[in-house]
């Protein structure tokens, strides 16, 4: 009998395919499933536990930086014989994007930019192989260039700072020590201090001696290299022994320098004791680090070393930072004193954990809401089965992940939660199906072996066209695509192993756990004991709703707030209407009652058919419209809560460190008045370095300026976001006169510039700086508008030495040796180095700096020749005070000047900004030979939205071909790819509703949306053909999918939008993507369950009419 009703089910009937034969080897062994499950659950987690875990994901840059130093060279001179020859052999290079640099006092500053996907690497190399061949032509005393690159990942794992009320000497021996330490934990590749003090041995010449003897500094010099050597002299075999024979002569105490013969004449030696003073002492102090104190009502600042710490790029942020932490208190007593104090002053282990823990939770909480709305959907066991699918895929994806040598960082773990959703999609395509069949009693075995069969091709589909949306954006090129290239793979990953899960583990269980023939004519004995299970789903739903919403970071009764109340209530109460008052089965809720009356409305009149569709057209434009009608603001990455900021500091061009040091104590004190602040660093004469250093570039001395990093209370410990406290600051700092003093805030995302970024270029610099200083003040006088400045920074006070040639000639002088004298004479000359312990100290002569006070002490300064003759400065040169540039800049071999600045991203938008720029400058007069180039956040914007369009491209022709080949149709894809347009009307308005921003993290949802908001659309034209194929008529067709496929098509939809929907809610970075995925696949469900059908309808009509009138012509014929 069983037989024969088993028969007239058409599902039965089917031809097994691959998929559907694959499924049924699993559930028909449980065993071989358990196994795998087992197995599948161990290997995830040996592999999760191999994950090198980090707060981003490591970006290389495609730069090489090539830096040269030349000591006391003026700008002009380090372009001219540094930068100019440089530049002009890193031309020979290919691949080159950009190149720009810097020359700047005593230093040049070189960045090669290279194409995105060269191999960094090789180019570095042939970087290094052209600074070689170059390096014959430049000046003698110019130091070798040093090449290197940048990464992301390059910042120092940990900072600390070592202060108290020692002298700065004794502070800095202990944390010498501390560096010595470890140094040595596994992992740790560098260790700088930063505000110490160098040891420096001192020959102080007496310049009266000097002229007496006809000595100068490099004969000091030169006296002590040869003095200061220890020597191999081979190998000797003496009475059958082979010995290695050195000369020793290296200086072994401070006091051997006295007895260094500088010059052995016949009335004499002339020892450098006779002629200079010998001082074991240390270098002149060049920048201060001072950490904030907090001492109950009276906080206070004092002097410290900051300690910087990187580790290997392999090694992982948190067990490194937990090594250094447990050898650093195993051996405390023994590093510092108790009145001195270590502190973490940045610690990006701490953010690691801190980010990746956040968005744990916020899977947690997805995880927890997807299970209540398929509770909501299907049974209790059904939920459960379709919801084990989750753990099992995310463990498979670490595996994945592991082997494709993706980290564990805050973008794979949001590329995890966003796949939280979409994970279960296709279990519940194929739980539904097998239920369906369940009703229509078979048995679970022969249900789960024919509703997998059945829906496995489409679901199949689903998955590729999902695939095939994220595949595009791992092609992503640039600084951008690096970034976020671990997204769509982790994603794929997922969902692959969600698609294996869906069609083997999950029918496999549900085989065996769910009872046979449940006939949805069957209910419970007892009503009673039905109503109980009622409510208590009902208070399960509740319970579940409040923890998914809970906020994980608080504790105890703080961690439901008005939002996890909220939507707990709410899903209780549609959970409640559900069980009392939508009674029956899905196929009876009043809601699917309307909605096939809708559908039935619709697809019988032609007339309403088109309307729908020009309706939809115009919805479509309109949602479009909303950003060139300025309704829906653009930007490349919003502004977001962030743990800290910095503090920048420029005094006048000339100011000294006790200049500097003044200014920062001023905005320490306003510091001290927030009490959102944790804790803060001053720098002063150096940039400093924490955890968001990208990249460090080494820098010249800048005793004019300053930084302060400022790190703020943790997220939930304040009411102010870091962008309303760096306003506070920034207020307060126009009110200290003598500096610039500059807010620079933190983003998420990756490496961008300066929002506003005008690139002027041409060859003359008065032409160049006049024009960049007029478009500064364009830019100063808009609304929005701050911190606008020109590259080439005001003045620098420069004291000239012009020499007569013609006498200085006449003397046996010449340019290059005076220049050299007055170098030695102001900087001191590094003549060689004292070993002691471990330690190379250097050896320094010079001349006492106290007699260089004014510019009439450096009028008494002997020059002298060749013969040892002591020349007067005046006799062959004279000094003359002017003012000279603080840098030249270079893009492509050409000179410019950069204009900069910042907005305010709560007013105003970078494209705005620009756009208005450019109405202001058209009718400006451009001088000859100057150009202008619009960069920063705009051009940067172009470049990735054009990418991202390209990637949608992409995405929708291999999700048409996909379709193409599954449905073996020209025209159904274009049914299905519908759903597309009808997704961004919701996108669009629901980033205006939020108070979101078009940028690139919303670009990559609605990129992800080409994929998945056509699944739905997927499962309908599946099931349309599959009944037409039975005999059903169109409209027939058309209503019994909208009947059996409403329910998965709204699981699924609810599914994928409510585990999002946390880190949605609770992360502003991501919410921009969040609100794309919920509100365009919310929308394009909607009005899929409509137009779908619709333009199914409209197509195979007007192929039933084509069909027709060719049967026509033929029987006219015949």
């Amino acid at each position: 009998m069983e037989d024969k009703k088993n028969s007239d089910i058409p599902e039965l009937l089917q031809k097994r395919n691959f998929l559907g034969r694959w499924s049924a080897f699993f559930i028909n062994r449980h065993r071989v499933t358990y196994l795998l499950i087992i197995i599948i659950f161990f290997w995830g987690i040996t592999q999760y536990s191999g994950l090198q875990r980090e707060a981003q994901p490591k970006v290389t840059i495609p730069f090489a930086i090539v830096q040269t130093t030349y000591v006391g060279a003026s700008p002009e001179e380090v372009e001219a014989l540094v930068t100019d020859p440089i530049e002009k052999k890193l031309e020979e290079l290919t691949d080159v994007r950009r190149m720009t640099s810097e020359s700047i006092f005593g230093q040049s500053t070189i960045f090669v930019e290279f194409d995105s996907g060269s191999d960094i690497q090789e180019k570095i190399r042939e970087t290094r192989e052209k600074i070689l061949d170059i390096s014959d032509i430049l000046p003698g005393d110019v130091e070798t260039p040093r090449v290197k690159d940048m990464k992301t990942g390059e910042s120092p794992v940990l900072v600390f700072t070592l202060g108290g009320n020692q002298e700065i000497l004794e502070i800095q021996e202990s944390a010498k020590k501390i560096k010595d330490l470890i140094e040595s934990v596994e992992g740790v590749t560098e260790v700088a201090l930063i505000g110490d003090i160098k040891r420096e041995i001192n020959v102080i010449a007496d310049p009266q001696k000097l002229s007496v003897y006809a000595i100068s500094l490099q004969d000091i010099k030169n006296a002590l290299i040869q003095s200061n050597v220890n020597l191999p002299g081979g190998d000797i075999k003496l009475n059958e022994i082979h010995y290695n024979v050195r000369t020793i002569g290296r200086f072994e105490k401070v006091e051997e320098l006295n007895h260094v013969i500088i010059r052995d004449e016949g009335n004499g030696k002339i020892y450098l004791k006779d002629i200079a003073t010998i001082e074991d002492g240390y270098e002149d102090t060049k920048k201060f680090v001072r950490k904030s104190v907090e001492s109950g009502e009276n906080p206070s600042v004092e002097n410290a070393i900051a300690i910087s710490v990187h580790k290997k790029e392999s090694a992982d942020d948190i067990t490194v930072r937990n090594n250094i932490l447990e050898k650093l208190e195993a051996h405390q007593e023994d590093l510092y004193p108790d009145d001195m104090k270590l502190e973490i002053v940045s610690d990006k282990a701490h953010y690691v954990e801190s980010q990746l823990g956040s968005v744990t939770d916020n899977a947690k909480s997805g995880l927890l809401l997807v299970i209540v709305v398929l509770f909501l959907f299907i049974g209790f066991k059904e939920a459960l089965i379709v919801a084990f699918v989750i753990p099992l895929s995310i463990f498979a994806a670490f595996g994945l992940m592991k082997g494709w040598g993706l980290t564990l960082n805050e973008i794979t773990m949001f590329s995890l939660v966003l796949a939280v959703g979409m994970l279960v999609d296709n279990a519940i395509v194929v739980m539904e199906n097998i239920d369906r069949l369940r009703f229509k009693g078979l048995s679970s075995k022969l249900a789960a072996e024919a509703g997998t069969n059945q829906v496995a091709p489409a679901i199949m589909a689903s998955t590729l066209t999902t695939l095939a949306a994220f595949f595009p954006l791992a092609l992503t090129p640039g600084i951008t695509g690096d970034y976020i290239r671990s997204m769509p793979l982790t994603v794929i990953f997922a969902l692959s192993a969600s698609f294996f899960m869906a069609v083997t583990i999950s029918p496999s269980i549900c085989a065996g756990m769910i009872k046979n023939h449940r006939s949805k004519e069957r209910k419970l004995e007892n009503p009673q004991k039905q109503k109980y299970m009622k409510m208590i789903s009902v208070v399960f739903v509740f319970i579940l709703s409040m923890i998914a919403f809970k906020d994980w970071g608080q504790e105890g009764i703080k961690q439901y707030g008005i939002l996890s109340i909220i939507m707990a209530v709410l899903f209780a109460f549609v959970m409640f209407l559900k069980q009392f008052k939508f009674k029956g089965s899905h196929e009876d809720s009043v809601v699917l009652h309307y909605y096939q009356k809708c559908l039935g409305w619709i697809v019988t009149s032609t007339k309403r058919k088109w309307l729908l569709i020009v309706l939809i057209f115009l919805l479509f434009l309109s949602s479009v419209g909303l950003i060139p009608l300025g309704i829906l603001k653009v930007e490349m990455f919003g502004d977001e809560d962030m743990p800290s900021f910095y503090v920048e500091i420029n005094t006048p061009q000339g100011s000294n460190l006790e200049d500097t040091l003044e200014i920062v104590k001023q905005v320490e004190t306003h510091l001290f008045r927030i009490d959102e602040i944790k804790h803060f660093v001053s720098y002063v004469g150096d940039e400093g370095t924490d955890m968001w250093s990208l990249y460090t570039v080494e820098n010249p001395d800048v005793p004019n300026k300053g930084r302060i990093i400022v790190e703020l209370q943790e997220e939930m410990d304040r009411e102010r976001s870091s962008v309303e406290i760096a306003n506070e600051i920034r207020n307060q700092a126009k009110k200290i006169p003598g500096a610039e003093i500059k807010i620079v805030e933190l983003a998420m995302g990756a490496p961008t510039g300066s929002p506003i970024h005008l690139r002027v270029k041409g060859e003359n610099l008065e032409d160049l700086e006049k024009t960049a200083k007029d478009f500064a003040e364009i830019l100063k006088a808009m609304e929005g508008t701050r911190d606008v400045e020109t590259s080439i920074g005001e003045g620098v006070p420069e004291l000239q030495v012009r020499v007569d040639k013609v006498r200085a000639s006449m003397l046996g002088l010449d340019n290059m040796s005076i220049a050299l004298s007055m170098r030695n004479v102001i900087h001191g000359i590094e003549a060689t180095t004292f070993r002691e312990n471990q330690d190379e100290i250097d050896v320094m002569i010079r001349t006492s700096k106290d007699r260089l006070r004014t510019v009439h002490d450096i009028e008494k300064i002997f020059f002298y020749t060749p013969r040892g003759e002591a020349i007067p400065f005046l006799q062959v040169a004279e000094v003359v005070e002017t003012e000279s540039i603080m840098n030249i800049t270079h893009e492509d071999s050409k000179r410019r000047v950069a204009v900069l600045g910042e907005i305010d991203a709560e007013r105003v938008t970078a494209v705005e900004i620009i756009n208005k720029f450019k109405e202001e400058i058209k009718d400006y007069a451009m001088p000859e030979g100057v150009v202008l180039e619009l960069g920063g956040e705009m051009e940067e914007m172009e470049e990735s939205f054009e990418n991202m369009m390209n990637n949608m491209i992409l995405a929708a022709i291999l999700v048409y071909i996909i379709l193409a080949i599954q449905f073996n149709s020209l025209t159904q894809p274009l049914i299905i790819l519908f759903a597309v347009p009808m997704a961004l009307i919701g996108v669009m308005p629901g980033l205006v509703i939020t108070g979101n921003k078009f940028g690139f993290v919303a670009f990559v949802g609605v990129v992800a949306l080409v994929g998945i908001a056509v699944n739905d659309a997927i499962v309908l034209v599946d099931y349309i053909n599959y009944l037409r194929g039975t005999g059903h008529n169109l409209k027939d067709a058309i209503l019994e999918t909208g009947k059996t496929r409403f329910l998965p098509v709204l699981a699924t939809t609810i599914t994928t939008a409510g585990g999002i929907l946390p880190i949605t809610l609770k992360e502003a970075f991501y919410a921009p993507l969040g609100i794309a995925l919920i509100c365009g696949l919310c929308m394009s469900t909607l009005l899929t369950l409509v137009i779908v059908p619709t333009m199914y309808s409209i197509l195979e009509e007007h192929k039933q009419k084509r069909l027709n009138k060719k049967i026509k012509e033929i029987d006219n014929v015949i």
